[in-house]
């Protein structure tokens, strides 16, 4: 099987040859060593990366993605992952450099900004401020009435160009993942809307899917089929907004997406860390959500007591980022082999809980593949 037919063979329901194999990101420094030279493999490090091309212009930026491209290519390869999907990005082009860490993105006089910070020493990038997260109730209902107005008026998004590219290269023979996510901000004003003004989230909530289903149809015309339909909405206690807010605000959006997927001969994989035992039932017996990733199984999300529960659920992922950060080889080879029987059925797309994170010895990321080779 090649991994395409290995991946919509699970999600079919259908028993494949073996276990599959995939990581969403893994970090640039693991990359670089693991590749044996400087390389732009994935992880939040290539947001400061890319944020440095921008300030010298185009053809440094157009090289930084002809770079990242190639070299996370590579690692797909290198490691016979089955699925393949563009790398996170901060695509956006900066408006300056504040320091040697931060940089500005938008335009604060007009209000739309936010700042950008890299750690060195995390090597983690991320933003640390911007005009959203200083917003209150009122300006969070004008920007939703904006959007519903820009809604009823704009046309529905084209890919970009590199995740056309990413399509006719890999279409054939991987599980080429495309982006539809539906999700509540993890912000203060966001989460205190929950609280306050559940009507309001829920009208957010409706234009984000009405986005991501005109997004989802010019992607299947260019080969893609299997979409990220959520993101992170947990963590060790539980939903951060509780499992009210999601059964009541969240969960009509998500079916609704997963419906129109699914109407579409398409399947939709929910990333999520954190806990999410209290909504489990929801998301996968009422939404019907074909995959889930980002398993945290030091959280509590242990691969076989899902299995029991969720027969019919595809999974990905469980081997904890910090195990294979911190952990032996052998510690690795026995996680991974724990999530491979858990599984029994072979339904099952091997990874870490999250992503290869920095400082991850080579031989504890080779020994993914390995249990994949001996178990799977």
């Amino acid at each position: 099987m090649t991994g395409k037919e290995r991946v919509f063979t699970m999600l079919s329901g259908k028993t494949p040859d073996r276990v599959a194999l995939f990581e969403k990101s893994v970090y640039a420094s693991v990359g670089s060593r693991i590749l044996g030279r400087p390389a732009l493999t994935g992880g939040t490090t290539i947001h400061r990366d890319e944020a440095e091309a921008w300030l010298k212009g185009d053809a440094a930026h157009e090289e930084f993605v002809e770079r990242m491209y190639a070299d996370y290519g590579e690692i797909v390869r290198l490691f016979g992952y089955d699925c393949i999907k563009i790398p996170w990005r901060m695509a956006a082009r900066p408006t300056k450099k504040l320091s040697e860490f931060d940089y500005l993105y938008g335009d604060i006089d007009a209000d739309n900004w936010q700042a950008m910070r890299y750690d060195p020493e995390s090597e983690h990038c991320g933003i640390v401020d911007s005009a959203a997260k200083r917003r209150g109730i009122e300006e969070l209902r004008r920007d939703v009435k904006a959007a519903e107005k820009a809604l009823a008026t704009s046309a529905p998004n084209e890919p970009d160009k590199l995740v056309r590219r990413l399509a006719a290269d890999y279409c054939n023979t991987h599980a080429v993942m495309g982006g539809a996510s539906v999700a509540i901000p993890l912000d203060e004003n966001w989460l205190m809307a929950t609280a306050i003004d559940p009507g309001l989230v829920g009208a957010a909530l409706d234009v984000q899917v009405e986005y991501a289903l005109r997004d989802i149809r010019p992607q299947i015309a260019a080969g893609i089929r299997f979409f990220g339909v959520g993101g992170d909405f947990a963590d060790n206690r539980g939903p951060v907004y509780g499992p009210k807010v999601f059964q009541d605000t969240y969960l009509p959006r998500l079916k609704r997406l997963m419906e129109e997927v699914h109407r579409l001969d398409c399947w939709g994989v929910f990333t999520s860390d954190g806990n999410i035992w209290t909504v489990a039932e929801m998301m996968f017996d009422d939404a019907k959500v074909d995959c889930y990733g980002e398993i945290d199984w030091t959280a509590g999300m242990d691969i076989a007591e899902l299995k029991l529960r969720f027969p019919q659920v595809t999974y990905w992922g469980n081997v904890p980022t910090s195990l294979i950060q911190n952990g032996t080889r052998r510690e690795v080879l026995d996680a991974a082999r724990h999530c491979i029987e858990a599984v029994g059925d072979r339904r099952l797309i091997l990874g870490s809980s999250n992503a290869i994170l920095p400082g991850s010895p080579v031989e504890n990321v080779f020994a993914l593949k390995e249990a994949a080779e001996r178990w799977g």
